[in-house]
């Protein structure tokens, strides 16, 4: 190759490489491609969690009365019934016929103070004309007496008999559902015997067991929920148990649901609740000159201009406390690397999220 030819392509080389320089938009372009989230979007708390479960404010176990042998059962597993509705009947056949014989002793007792009450108006008609004497009026007036109490005694024996007949019948004392069924038809059951579990399944709380320092921090936490099956709940807090829980030495909680949606009664999960002030991932922040701060992007025109808001004692590598901005204030999440405050940005070089 000649010297003169080497020269040329020196030249131009040269050229090449001043133009570049000269003309950047050639190489790369002068705008970056910025991605923004509204400061909603990118906050985060501080979370703690605990377990939790979802139980019945009314969940009773239903046991018989009285012994007998099942006859009918009206209500399964699953079913719901209401307040007073027939679950269970025993075989009532015995406590009918108890009935009736105390009805009629009953009867019989009444007959007996009619008949005494009789005797006594004769014994006081007479001892009014003489005719009989205080002796023999004290006497009718006695068994009159005693004939009251005998016919109290068939009463209560006959409201007793009643009673037992109502035992052999088992309703519900509220309405709810049936989680558990025991009783079987034809089997003999003795008094006492859980025929059914029932629950109420609208009238649930949130119930976990937390130590006092986490009873401490929830209680101070403004957001509380509760994720069961990938859903979240918000919750309030409702009681405090005073009284520890050993060998864990916990207390429980009670927490409330605030919307109508709820989980059902048995549901387990976590109870999550923040604390603290909320905060900034640290690969959302750059620093300029000394401070570490955010891009944020304000409306310009037809386009947006970038500005810096520094955090006080921000930390590389660290979360940092998020500063005193709106909750649609959008946030630099990419690209905010090359910005310059007050740098003016086209429509077009930003993308917003969830806009």
């Amino acid at each position: 190759m000649s010297m003169r030819r080497l020269w040329w392509l020196t030249v131009g080389l040269v050229l090449g490489v001043a133009l570049t320089v000269a003309r950047p938009g050639l190489a790369q372009s002068n705008s970056p491609l910025i991605e923004a989230s509204r400061l909603s979007e990118v906050v985060i708390f501080p979370t703690r969690e605990s377990f939790a479960e979802v139980v019945s404010l009314n969940e009773s176990r239903l046991a018989l009365e009285a012994a007998g042998v099942v006859l009918q059962w009206h209500a399964d597993v699953g079913a719901r019934v209401t307040a007073g509705q027939l679950l269970l009947e025993l075989d009532e056949r015995d406590a009918r016929l108890a009935l009736a014989q105390a009805q009629a002793a009953r009867a019989a007792a009444q007959a007996r103070l009619d008949l005494a009450q009789t005797h006594l108006k004769r014994a006081q008609d007479l001892s009014a004309t003489g005719f009989t004497s205080q002796e023999a009026l004290t006497l009718r007036q006695t068994e009159v007496a005693l004939a009251l109490a005998e016919l109290a005694s068939a009463q209560a024996h006959a409201d007793l008999a009643a009673r037992q007949v109502e035992k052999m019948q088992l309703s519900a004392p509220f309405d709810g559902v049936i989680v558990e069924r025991h009783a079987q038809v034809g089997e003999k059951l003795p008094a006492g015997t859980v025929a059914f579990v029932l629950t109420d399944p609208d009238a649930i709380e949130v119930q976990s067991q937390l130590s006092s320092e986490q009873i401490s921090s929830l209680q101070k936490a403004t957001v509380k929920d509760a994720v069961m099956d990938e859903t979240t709940y918000p919750l309030e807090l409702l009681r405090v148990s005073p009284v520890a829980v050993l060998p864990s030495r916990t207390q429980t909680v009670r927490l409330g649901f605030k919307h109508a949606q709820r989980p059902v009664a048995g549901a387990t999960g976590q109870l999550r609740w923040q604390v603290g002030e909320p905060l900034l991932q640290a690969d959302l922040l750059v620093r300029r000159a000394s401070e570490l701060g955010i891009f944020v992007l304000e409306p310009q025109g037809s386009g947006w201009l970038a500005r810096f808001v520094g955090i006080d004692h921000a930390q590389e590598g660290r979360r940092a406390r998020a500063p005193a901005l709106t909750e649609d204030t959008w946030v630099v999440i990419i690209g905010q690397q090359r910005l310059k405050d007050g740098q003016v940005l086209e429509q077009a070089d930003v993308r917003l999220q969830n806009q």
